[in-house]
């Protein structure tokens, strides 16, 4: 079958053996008009077949998002943003803990090239999101989707996300899902706590009416809500929130 595709050529490209791989990788950065030098400086990192596989996964994990979204690179390939990223990607790809994390970094890539025009800005950070991202445990992932589902509403009636009423007036129905979800409030606290250190969430001001002493509020930031966006797939579902 003839390859005329951008995509299938890379995926070619990548299943070759695992000697081959960074040759492979060498042509990939061809088809994406990339200097060859980036992944000079990678070499290091592609010891062991482990490491080699995941490169892998991600790179078709970008191609099959890109052709699900429809979308075309070939314009976007020249751009510094787009270079500085293909690096992040293959290095944090391959120092991924496991094969879902690296799928997860080739969905936020293929997403963040594609961006809605309010978030197109964002694309210049790529690089930045995609190392934020591969220091997100699958508790904060869960806990930044929490956060984005319960106040969905809230969401969307107050977009600039600056009054916190909205927010403390769904924290009864954040507590329940933690408690249907078995997660303790304290942990909760602790990974909003964490997402907050990477600028996806901010404790609201406190409401004496909807929390008891010692409770914490948070809501996601316009970041920790673009970086789920990047996270989701076609296949992926909201939290239950009811």
């Amino acid at each position: 079958m003839a390859i005329d595709k951008a995509t299938d050529k890379i995926r070619e490209i990548v299943s070759e053996t695992d000697d081959a791989l960074f040759d492979g990788l060498i042509k990939t950065a061809g088809a994406f008009n990339i200097p060859a030098k980036l992944f000079s400086l990678l070499k290091d990192v592609f010891d062991g077949a482990n490491r080699k596989d995941r490169i892998r996964k991600a790179v078709f994990a970008v191609c099959d998002e890109l052709e699900r979204l429809d979308h075309s690179i070939d314009t976007q390939a020249d751009a510094p943003w787009f270079r500085r990223a293909v690096e992040t990607l293959v290095t944090e790809a391959a120092q991924s803990a496991d094969e879902h994390k690296a799928l997860q970094l080739g969905i936020a890539f293929a997403r963040a090239c594609a961006p809605d025009p309010e978030n197109a800005q964002r694309r210049e950070e790529l690089a930045t999101y995609l190392r934020d991202l591969a220091q997100l445990s699958a508790e904060d992932v869960r806990m930044l989707r929490i956060l984005r589902d319960v106040n969905a509403s809230a969401i969307k009636t107050y977009p600039n996300l600056n009054d916190p009423n909205p927010f403390t007036a769904n924290f009864a129905k954040f507590k329940a899902l933690l408690s249907e979800t078995k997660i303790h409030p304290d942990d909760a606290i602790s990974t909003c706590t964490r997402l907050a250190g990477f600028g996806l969430s901010s404790e609201v001001a406190r409401n004496p009416s909807s929390q008891s002493p010692g409770e914490h509020c948070f809501r996601p930031t316009r970041r920790g809500l673009y970086v789920a966006m990047l996270l989701e797939t076609s296949s992926a579902a909201p939290a239950k929130t009811n």
